[in-house]
């Protein structure tokens, strides 16, 4: 049995409560009930009291998950200084911010350590928040101080909506990423390349958004399960590297000298639309919860590796220039595909109990 840990204030939670073990016998409490007696010291750490309220959920048939019923408004305890020195830069400085943003704090400040924070330092500070970080409109700023407010909350965006504008970015940057191919059009790839950032954007608020559920306990509105914590992260940081991946493919795209023959451009592109319906196809069947649709991402995932032989073994060696962009281009498109794989995997541990017979367990007698 688990029990969920109530942060006193974020970025410091109990981590001895968690790793702690009691052993406590069930017992019978009515003909249709039975209790377990929690240990005191936990109760009173949790801030419970008698007449509290807790949820419990079944997170799988082997657990239970016994979470705090938390009330405390968020905002109120959700604040962090970073102390600059004049070593720390900007860059520096931004992944502390993102550490922050990701934990789940929706107040974060940047001071500088002798009472002066430089308008340099200042403004490239904020230029990166702005472009990376969703919801961080709220940036004020003196000589010595930069304050970030994150005024969107899962209210406003939920996980899955999240999820839905990442693929939606990345398809699109994937088949623009073909037609740039297609079309040797260098314009449209650096446009690809330029919407990577975006989907970036997305991930880091998913995540954010999945630390803040562990770290509160999952809300009564929430539609997530415990278990489905773990999953959604794999999942965001899987697309985000699918986006990678098509803003490498605009890469080449951009670089390249004069159009790949008509017959190559074909076979990549037929390539290239079957990893991007792998993807969609594995997104589809998260958001549905289907374990048959995962299942049927797995499967055909699998005919990319003969996709991917049959056209290298196609290819001249003694052009050397051509032969290096294909390979560059074809092992991107792989990896789409192994993600989409990946992600279609999650699926199917999260949806596995909705497919197999369940067997109840004994039921518990009086002695």
């Amino acid at each position: 049995m688990e029990l969920g840990c109530r942060r006193q204030r974020i970025g410091h939670c109990n981590m001895v409560a968690l790793q702690e073990k009691e052993r406590r016998k069930v017992q019978i409490s009515g003909k249709s009930s039975c209790m377990v007696a929690l240990p005191k010291k936990w109760v009173r750490e949790m801030g419970l009291r008698q007449g509290s309220e807790i949820v419990i959920t079944r997170p799988s048939l082997a657990s239970l998950l016994v979470t705090a019923d938390v009330t405390e408004p968020v905002s109120e305890r959700q604040e962090a200084i970073i102390e600059v020195s004049d070593r720390d830069g900007p860059d520096s400085l931004f992944r502390k911010i993102v550490s922050l943003y990701i934990l789940g704090y929706s107040q974060i400040s940047i001071r500088g350590g002798n009472g002066f924070l430089g308008s340099a330092k200042r403004d490239a500070i904020k230029d990166l928040v702005r472009r990376h970080l969703i919801g961080t409109e709220g940036v004020a700023d003196s000589k010595d101080k930069i304050t970030v407010h994150v005024l969107l909350g899962y209210s406003e965006l939920s996980v899955d909506n999240a999820l839905k504008k990442m693929l939606l970015i990345t398809s699109s940057m994937h088949r623009d990423a073909a037609a740039a191919l297609e079309n040797h059009d260098k314009a449209l790839a650096e446009g690809v390349i330029q919407r990577d950032d975006e989907v970036g954007r997305f991930g880091l608020y998913v995540i954010r958004q999945l630390n803040v559920s562990i770290s509160q306990g999952i809300s009564k509105e929430a539609i997530l399960e415990p278990r489905d914590l773990l999953g959604y992260t794999q999942v965001a940081r899987s697309v985000e590297r699918i986006a990678s991946h098509a803003s490498r493919m605009a890469k080449v795209v951009a670089v390249l000298d004069k159009p790949l023959s008509k017959q190559l451009v074909v076979r990549l592109g037929s390539m290239s639309e079957y990893a991007a319906g792998l993807v969609e196809e594995a997104l589809l069947s998260l958001f549905k919860r289907d374990y048959g649709g995962a299942d049927v991402v797995v499967e055909k995932a699998k005919r990319f590796v003969d996709m991917e032989d049959e056209l290298i073994r196609s290819l001249d060696e003694r052009e050397i220039q051509a032969y290096y962009t294909i390979q560059l281009l074809v092992d991107s498109q792989k990896r789409i595909a192994e993600y989409a794989r990946d992600i279609a995997e999650v699926v199917l541990d999260l949806t596995i109990e909705r497919v197999v017979r369940k067997e109840a367990a004994p039921y518990l007698r009086a002695v």
